[in-house]
């Protein structure tokens, strides 16, 4: 099935492991400009590397961002911007899971559940 998404530009919060990676090498086979946005910069260079031997017409970089930096996810969206020009789509992967009962997680766990499944969101959709 063709979706029509040869020569668009995707951003993928979280692309360098797990669902994201599969995310980022599903866009590389469409043919896609896939944008990796990731903490890992190491491992979101190799999943890149990766998608730029699919043989999609599209390319792959990886810009390493903290998505719950707000500067940073604005330095994200310049660089694909200025590398690909529209962006059109945006898949908001990144995420983390609180791995403890409710009344055992600690404030700082909180925070950083927070910061990366909401704020990380409202940063990336603006």
């Amino acid at each position: 099935m063709d979706l029509e998404l040869a020569g668009k530009t995707v951003i993928v919060t979280g692309g360098a492991s797990h669902i994201g990676r599969a995310i980022a090498l599903a866009f590389a086979r469409e043919g896609s400009n896939v944008v990796i946005a990731d903490i890992d910069e190491g491992q979101a260079q190799k999943v890149a590397s990766e998608a730029n031997t699919l043989g999609g017409e599209g390319r792959t970089i990886v810009v390493r961002t903290d998505v719950t930096d707000q500067r940073e996810v604005e330095a994200l969206v310049a660089r694909a911007s200025d590398e690909f020009g529209r962006i059109h789509v945006l898949v908001n992967n990144v995420g983390w899971v609180l791995d403890r009962l409710f009344l055992d997680q600690p404030r700082e766990d909180w925070e950083k559940a927070v910061n990366l499944n909401l704020w990380s969101v409202i940063y990336c959709m603006r």
